[in-house]
């Protein structure tokens, strides 16, 4: 073996390295046309598994809303408590983007439990409004991502 391949050995090792860490440090997301009526899998780490759908909602309008639901599963045998932001991206905004205050959300998830959003929106935090009829000016929908996700 010449030093050139030497180099060029060490070289792609570390690169595959980092390629492999940032791919599993990434933040789920999915594509408008990917997020349907059934559960697909986001973000698992740490005993947390994140899942996403989206149903049309009657919220007393003449026009149903759409939303995206949220299920957390705790795999652990103790409470977790999870912090979360999802960035919503349309073709000319992105909502969660920037200053996350106000999209950044906390949730305490018993142990070997889940908790999801629903029609009745009893948990808030698992519900994003992301088509209101009524509103002509936030373009389509393109993606949507999960951001700033921390276990505690």
């Amino acid at each position: 073996i010449t030093m050139k391949q030497k180099i060029f050995k060490t070289v792609s090792t570390f690169v595959v390295v980092m390629l492999t860490s940032f791919s599993s440090l990434s933040q789920g997301e999915v594509v408008a046309d990917k997020l349907t009526n059934d559960w697909t899998l986001l973000q698992s780490q740490e005993g947390i598994n994140i899942y996403i759908r989206k149903e049309k909602c009657n919220v007393g309008a003449p026009e149903l809303f759409t939303y995206a639901f949220i299920r957390i599963i705790n795999n652990n045998t103790v409470e977790k408590t999870v912090e979360f932001n999802f960035q919503i991206q349309y073709d000319n905004r992105c909502v969660g983007c920037g200053n996350t205050r106000e999209t950044k959300q906390m949730l305490a998830v018993p142990a070997s439990t889940s908790v999801e959003g629903e029609t009745t929106f009893e948990i808030a935090e698992l519900s994003l409004l992301i088509n209101n009829p009524y509103q002509k000016d936030t373009g389509s929908l393109e993606s949507i991502r999960l951001d700033e996700f921390k276990i505690n």
